[in-house]
Formats: structure tokens, C-alpha cells, sequence
């Protein structure tokens, strides 16, 4: 009987961090993607990408959007630079003078840490950070099946040790 119930802790903790979101400065989880919102370290800029997860060596995209912070409003025709940084602080990705309208791609080659930097917006010098956590892709229905597995195994070594 402890076994069992040690087996559904078990399975409830997995379930629970799997579906965790990554850590970003701040996020909103959609349909069509996670929202990442900041604003430039100068504070000119709101700026608002949407992330459109995929799994390691798959294609992300991440669409960029700048913001007017006092009006609210969308601003248009923003040139930045678009720039991935891994985990030790390596530039893995720098892409210069891209056009707002510009949906960015990046197919990540391993798990962990990275920071999105939104990087001389509009030629001013100033940058927004995303801290974001790449994670391989496992479906809730995997994660369930490998749980159902390990319960088979934990009863069957205890029913044979029983007969």
C-alpha cells in the first residue's frame, strides 16, 4: 500500500513540473504561443515577443513587437538587432538591423538556459532581455505512459516477491 501511494506522489510531481513554463521577466501563455513582455533599460521601448516553442533542433519563431509605453500603441518600421545568447554568455546568434515586421527563427541545439536580446532598438543603444529555458518536448501522454510503466514494474517486483 505505501508503494502505491508513494507511485501516485511520484506520478503527480512529474505531471506538475512538466508543465511548468520556462522562466522569462514576464509571460503569458496563449494559444498560439508564450507572450514575453519587457521593457527597454532605458525604459523607451515595451517590447512584446511571442514565442512559439518548438523542441531542440526544431525551428522557434519568435515574433517582435515594439510598443509605445505611454500610448500603448504599436509602434511600426523599429530597426534592432536580434541576438541569442547561451548559458556561459556566448553569442550563438546575432542578427543585425532587422525590420520589426520580421519574424525570427532559431532551432536551439541543446537544452537549457538562453537570453533573447532585443539589441539597439531603433539604432538608441537600447536592449530588452528575455530569459528563457529551452526544454526537449515530451507530450503529457508519454510522460503518463513512462508513469504507468514504472507503477507495472514497482507491482509486479512486489507481487513476485509475495508468491
Amino acid at each position: 500500500m505505501q508503494v502505491l501511494f508513494a507511485a501516485i506522489i511520484v506520478l503527480v510531481v512529474i505531471i506538475i513540473i512538466s508543465s511548468l513554463p520556462p522562466p522569462v521577466f514576464a509571460q503569458i501563455q496563449s494559444e498560439s504561443g508564450t507572450i514575453l513582455k519587457s521593457v527597454s533599460d532605458q525604459g523607451s521601448f515595451r517590447v512584446m515577443v511571442k514565442w512559439n516553442q518548438a523542441g531542440i533542433g526544431s525551428t522557434n519563431s519568435f515574433n517582435v513587437e515594439f510598443i509605445e509605453p505611454e500610448t500603448g500603441k504599436q509602434l511600426e518600421d523599429i530597426v534592432y538587432d536580434f541576438v541569442v545568447i547561451s548559458a556561459n554568455g556566448h553569442e550563438i546568434i546575432h542578427r543585425f538591423a532587422q525590420s520589426s515586421a520580421t519574424n525570427q527563427t532559431v532551432a536551439f541545439s541543446a537544452e537549457g538556459p538562453y537570453t533573447i536580446r532585443i539589441a539597439n532598438i531603433d539604432g538608441l543603444g537600447e536592449n530588452a532581455d528575455f530569459h528563457v529555458r529551452v526544454t526537449p518536448e515530451f507530450s503529457p501522454v508519454l510522460i503518463v505512459a513512462a508513469a504507468g510503466l514504472g507503477l507495472a514494474a514497482l507491482f509486479g517486483a512486489k507481487f513476485r516477491k509475495e508468491l
